[in-house]
């Protein structure tokens, strides 16, 4: 019986680490942004000008932007939109909206995030 039971207890800790592994790799699929690409020569003015052109669209919120910073990296990816409730339609409007700006070079999807 003995037996049995340390091999109950093998299988039950090994369906709990799966869970919580799975957990850990699904907790970010609630939370996720679009990052908007720029051109190396683009300037602050131009990051505000694309946040404000597509921060009204439906089913996006747009992320506060950064506009001072010691770190470049954190200024050249000041303009995030949450799209989390974003439909895939909704989705192709930002998208849309961010390609009619000369300065947006493209822009990471939710699928890139981490990566």
């Amino acid at each position: 019986m003995r037996v049995g039971t340390g091999a109950a207890a093998v299988a039950a800790a090994t369906a709990i680490a799966a869970l919580l592994s799975g957990c850990r790799q699904t907790a970010s699929l609630g939370r996720q942004e679009v990052v908007v690409v720029f051109k190396p020569d683009a300037t602050q003015a131009d990051h505000a000008r694309v946040y404000a052109a597509c921060k009204n669209l439906p089913g996006i919120s747009p992320e506060p932007m950064v506009t001072e910073s010691k770190y470049l990296a954190t200024l050249q990816n000041n303009v995030r939109y949450r799209v989390d409730a974003a439909s895939n339609y909704q989705l192709q409007q930002l998208y849309k909206c961010l390609g009619e700006d000369p300065s947006v070079a493209g822009y990471k999807p939710p699928s890139d995030q981490g990566q």
